[in-house]
C-alpha cells in the first residue's frame, strides 16, 4: 500500500501546505510558432521602413531637390537598405509563422501595393 503511494504523500503535503495549488488546471497551449515576435517585429520594422522610402521619395519628388538634399537621401538609402534585408528574412520564413502574425495584413499590403515602388 505504500508503494502505491509513493509520491503521492508528497504531493499531499505540499497542497496542505499551500506549496501546490489544490486545483491544477493544465495550461492551455496554443499552436502558435515559437519566434512569432520576432517575426511580427520583422513585418512592423517592414512596413516602416517602406513607408519611410515612400515619403522621402515623395517629399523630393514634390520639392525637386534631389541633388541638394542629402538628409533626405540619406534616409531613402537606409530605409531601402533596412527593406531589402528584411524582405530577404521574411521570404526566408514560413509562410505560416507570417500569416499567424496579427499585422500579416500589413506584410501582404506592403508585398502587393509598395514594394515596387520602394527604391534606394
Amino acid at each position: 500500500m505504500s508503494q502505491a503511494m509513493d509520491g503521492g504523500d508528497v504531493k499531499a503535503s505540499s497542497i496542505i501546505v499551500g506549496n501546490i495549488p489544490l486545483l491544477q488546471i493544465p495550461q492551455y497551449e496554443q499552436k502558435k510558432p515559437k519566434n512569432l515576435d520576432s517575426i511580427d517585429a520583422c513585418i512592423l520594422a517592414y512596413y516602416y521602413s517602406a513607408l519611410t522610402n515612400l515619403f522621402c521619395q515623395a517629399f523630393i519628388a514634390s520639392v525637386e531637390r534631389i541633388a541638394r538634399d542629402d538628409a533626405i537621401q540619406q534616409v531613402i538609402q537606409a530605409s531601402n537598405a533596412d527593406f531589402q534585408m528584411l524582405d530577404i528574412c521574411l521570404e526566408a520564413s514560413s509562410p505560416d509563422e507570417i500569416w499567424a502574425s496579427p499585422n500579416s495584413n500589413l506584410y501582404e499590403q506592403v508585398r502587393n501595393t509598395w514594394k515596387a515602388q520602394v527604391r534606394g
